[in-house]
């Protein structure tokens, strides 16, 4: 997404690998010595399963039934931290006790998660890394995988032996289970491992329809292609969204940066979210989809509607500075003199260009008024808390002990 790498940067920026710390409220993984496993599993919760003063080995949450039964099957092999950060979705009920914005959240997770990756990579430099997320810790996951895939990440990609994500809300539209290879069930070795013990994992889901409900384009892994598994069940409203329903996907944006804790901040707070959305879409739209020509006005979109306001109202994307404001408002006026200068000319065949974009928005949002298409999601919340019971963790508590059993050089 567009803001994607400005919000990885921004808080890369604050840390090295050697010395970038979690912040006061998030667990330190144990310190360098002989202790250090083969492989170290970082777990990020889902919504409501963590806090910042959140145990940092305890098996709670849908990754406990992950994590809990690989560091069992190899204890002497595998250490797991998990990652503390707020967990929030702007206090709404049934989302946990913290009143962070969604948003505001997963930036402290990505924090978090970047901090204790770089500290046990300098603290243990023979340890491989696993990284796993549920939810809206499979978007923070999700975020560092791109990074550190594309050599932004606080880790260099041979570091990370594997990334399991659940649920992800960043998940690509009609993405396979391993993103970038159609087809294949088996992820790629660790480097550096022949691959032995992993070579007989097959991660079996199918892959789901539609796509995140916080994404709406690809999503590249870089050097870790191969060794991502993203793992989403049909009906899953979070990381199965329908194709078609740009404004649903919108709303979701929106609501991640919502004050949620009660109906009257609710709504006080998306009113003024959307109404900076729609700005910030018109901005755009101005400076980059209307062409001025001696005498002659046109509208000839870069982008559809649906993108414009889907990238406005997503909360990594920068908003407009002052100098683009400006030049939106000069390019307006200039917009509006030559239309009234022929208004018979020009309105006729804006209003067509217009209205054209208008049935694109309608047609990317066909999916919203298809009864058909709401059947999938007859059980949204059994779909989003069903991977345990559902038997989709299993796959996972293969590979990751298959991981470690590769990087021991023990086969079983």
């Amino acid at each position: 997404m567009t803001g994607l790498r400005l919000l990885t940067a921004t808080i890369l920026a604050a840390c090295t690998s050697a010395l970038c710390t979690p912040g006061s409220g998030a667990a330190q993984p144990p310190a360098a010595g002989p202790g250090c496993p083969v492989l170290w599993v970082l777990g990020v919760q889902g919504t409501g399963e963590s806090s910042p003063e959140a145990s940092p080995s305890a098996d709670t949450g849908m990754l406990g039934f992950l994590l809990g039964p690989v560091v069992a099957a190899v204890p002497d092999l595998v250490h797991r931290t998990y990652i503390a950060y707020p967990a929030g979705f702007g206090g709404a009920v049934g989302t946990g006790t913290s009143p962070d914005s969604y948003a505001a959240s997963m930036g402290e997770g990505l924090a978090a998660l970047t901090a204790t990756a770089a500290r046990i990579a300098a603290d243990c430099p023979a340890t491989a890394l696993a990284v796993v997320g549920y939810s809206q810790g499979a978007q923070v996951v999700s975020e560092f995988a791109r990074a550190v895939g594309a050599g932004e990440g606080p880790v260099p990609a041979e570091r990370v032996a594997g990334i399991a994500l659940y649920s992800d809300p960043d998940r690509a539209p009609g993405s396979p289970v391993i993103p970038g290879r159609p087809g294949q069930l088996t992820p790629d070795p660790a480097p550096g491992t022949t691959g032995v013990a992993v070579s007989g994992v097959a991660i079996t889901t199918a892959p789901a329809s539609g796509g995140g409900i916080a994404t709406s384009s690809g999503v590249e892994y870089g050097a870790l292609t191969g060794r991502v598994a993203d793992i989403c069940v049909d009906g899953d409203l979070s990381c199965s969204a329908p194709d078609r329903a740009a404004l649903l996907r919108v709303a979701a944006q929106i609501a991640a940066q919502a004050d949620l804790r009660d109906p009257v901040a609710a709504l006080g707070s998306i009113q003024a979210l959307l109404s900076g959305v729609l700005g910030d879409a018109w901005t755009t739209m101005v400076n980059n989809d209307f062409h001025i020509g001696p005498g002659v006005v046109d509208y000839v979109p870069a982008a559809s509607l649906a993108d414009r306001l889907t990238d406005a109202s997503d909360p990594r994307t920068p908003r407009p500075d002052p100098d683009q404001t400006a030049a939106a408002t000069a390019r307006w006026g200039q917009i509006t003199e030559v239309v009234a200068s022929d208004p018979v000319g020009q309105l006729p065949k804006l209003a067509g260009q217009l209205s054209g974009a208008w049935g694109q928005l309608v047609a990317d949002n066909a999916d919203l008024t298809n009864p058909g298409v709401w059947l999938r999601y007859a059980d949204i919340h059994g779909r989003h808390t069903g991977y345990a019971a559902a038997g989709q963790l299993v796959s996972g508590v293969a590979w990751l002990t298959a991981l470690a059993h590769d990087l021991a050089g023990r086969h079983p």
